[in-house]
C-alpha cells in the first residue's frame, strides 16, 4: 500500500494544488464583483420600506434594471437593491415611484422601470368553518360516516379581497381501502368556489394563514347496514353582550351530527339540543366547545368516534343609526297625459346599519318613489314613500312628501 501511495506522487501534489486554487477561483467568481466603470445591472431586487401596519402588497414585485456609472470597490453588485417607499399607502392600486439609495462615488444613471404599480389591501381576520372532502372507497363491505373535525372552525387571516369571497376552508382525506375509522391531523387548505387551491400574487408568499394551521379529522368507516340518521343540532344563547356590541350570528358548527343505533330508537331522535351557552360581555367572537357526556341521547342512540360539538357566537359593534340628506324622490307611473306640476324635491332619512355597512353607505345606494299609477291632475300631500335599500340597511323614518299633476299642453 505505502508503495502504491507513492507511485506518481509528484503529478497527485500539482492535482490537488490545481484543484485548490480552481475551487477558490470558482468561490470567489460573482460574490466579490463590484461597481466599476459603466454597467448596466438586471435583476436587481425591489423591495419595499414602510408599509402600514395590517396592509398587504397583493402584486407579484417585479425586478429593476439598473445603469451605473463610477467605481467603488468595496460595494458587492449582490449587495444592491431598489425600493419603494409605502409611506402612508392606502387600499387600492397606485403607482409608486422605485428609488435606491445612492452610493460613494456611483452615479445613478438610470433606473428601468422607474415606477411600479402596486395593489395594496388591508388584512382582515374571519372565522370560517372547515370542510372535510373525502375521496376514495373503503373495504368492501364498509361505508364511510360522516367526518368529525377538531376544531370545527378556525381563524383566517389574510388580504380582505379574498377573505370576502372565502366561506370555508377544507381539509383533504383519502380512504380508499379502509376498514377502520381513521384518525388524522391534516393542514388546512384554502381553495375558492370552483375547488381551485387560492394563491396570492406571488406563490412564494403566505397569501392566507389560518390559526389552527391544521385540524384533526376522523373519519367513521363501518359495516354496511348499519342504521344510521344525521340530526339538526340546536342551541340557544343567554345574556347580552358587553354596551355598544351585538349577537350577529350563534350557531353550531356544523349544524348537525350522524347518530347510530337501532332503526326503532332513532324514528324517535329529530334533533339534538346542545343546550344554552351565555354570552353575557362578551365582545369579540368566541367559540364554545360542548362535549357529547353533557348532552343527553335516547336509549339505544350514540354518537360516532371522537364526536364533539362546537358553537361560535359572532360578536360585533351594535347596529347604529344615521341621517342621510338630500335624496331624491322619484314620481313612478305618471299617467300618460300628465306631468310633474310640482316635484317631491330631496328630503332626509334615518337608516339603521352596523357600522361597517353604514360607513360605505352612499345617497346614490338609497333609491325613493311615489307612486302616481290611476291618479289625475291634482296635488297630492302626505304621501306614502316606497325606497329600496342596500342588504343591511334598515330605514328607520321617512317623511312623507307633496306633489302635483298637470294635464299635458
Amino acid at each position: 500500500m505505502h508503495e502504491v501511495l507513492k507511485r506518481n506522487l509528484g503529478y497527485k501534489i500539482v492535482s490537488l494544488l490545481l484543484a485548490i486554487l480552481f475551487w477558490l477561483w470558482v468561490t470567489n467568481m460573482g460574490s466579490t464583483q463590484t461597481l466599476s466603470g459603466d454597467q448596466t445591472l438586471n435583476g436587481v431586487l425591489l423591495v419595499t420600506k414602510n408599509l402600514p401596519e395590517n396592509s398587504v402588497v397583493m402584486t407579484k414585485i417585479p425586478s429593476v434594471r439598473v445603469r451605473l456609472q463610477g467605481t467603488n470597490p468595496s460595494i458587492n453588485v449582490k449587495d444592491l437593491y431598489t425600493y419603494v417607499d409605502l409611506t402612508g399607502a392606502t387600499p387600492g392600486e397606485h403607482q409608486y415611484e422605485i428609488k435606491m439609495d445612492p452610493i460613494p462615488g456611483i452615479q445613478i444613471v438610470e433606473l428601468t422601470p422607474k415606477s411600479v404599480t402596486l395593489s395594496i389591501d388591508t388584512v382582515q381576520e374571519k372565522m370560517l368553518p372547515v370542510q372535510s372532502n373525502i375521496s376514495g372507497s373503503p373495504a368492501e363491505g364498509m361505508e364511510v360516516g360522516n367526518p368529525i373535525i377538531k376544531p370545527s372552525v378556525v381563524n383566517v387571516r389574510g388580504p380582505g379581497s379574498v377573505l370576502a369571497s372565502l366561506d370555508k376552508v377544507v381539509v383533504e382525506m383519502n380512504v380508499a381501502g379502509a376498514t377502520d375509522s381513521i384518525t388524522k391531523s391534516l393542514p388546512v387548505l384554502f381553495r375558492d368556489k370552483q375547488g381551485q387551491i387560492i394563491f396570492g400574487s406571488d406563490p412564494s408568499m403566505e397569501t392566507l394563514v389560518a390559526s389552527p394551521s391544521s385540524v384533526d379529522v376522523i373519519v367513521p368507516i363501518m359495516a354496511k347496514g348499519s342504521a344510521s340518521k344525521t340530526i339538526p343540532l340546536k342551541v340557544m344563547s343567554k345574556g347580552e353582550p358587553a354596551a355598544g356590541m351585538t349577537l350577529r350570528s350563534f350557531l353550531a358548527v356544523p349544524d348537525r351530527v350522524q347518530v347510530w343505533g337501532t332503526p326503532e330508537a332513532l324514528k324517535s331522535v329529530d334533533a339534538i339540543n346542545l343546550g344554552t351557552v351565555d354570552i353575557t360581555g362578551l365582545t369579540e367572537n368566541k367559540t364554545f366547545q360542548i362535549t357529547p357526556d353533557k348532552v343527553s341521547l335516547p336509549n339505544g342512540v350514540s354518537y360516532g368516534p371522537g364526536t364533539s360539538f362546537t358553537v361560535v357566537a359572532s360578536i360585533g359593534k351594535a347596529p347604529q343609526s344615521k341621517i342621510m340628506t338630500g335624496i331624491p324622490v322619484e314620481v313612478k307611473n305618471i299617467p300618460s297625459n300628465l306631468i310633474i306640476d310640482q316635484a317631491p324635491g330631496k328630503i332626509d332619512v334615518t337608516v339603521k346599519a352596523i357600522p361597517e355597512v353604514l360607513d360605505k353607505l352612499t345617497a346614490s345606494q338609497i333609491l325613493l318613489w311615489v307612486d302616481a299609477n290611476g291618479q289625475v291632475a291634482g296635488s297630492y300631500a302626505d304621501v306614502k314613500v316606497f325606497w329600496q335599500l342596500p342588504p343591511g340597511v334598515d330605514l328607520i323614518s321617512v317623511p312623507n312628501i307633496s306633489y302635483s299633476l298637470k294635464t299635458k299642453e
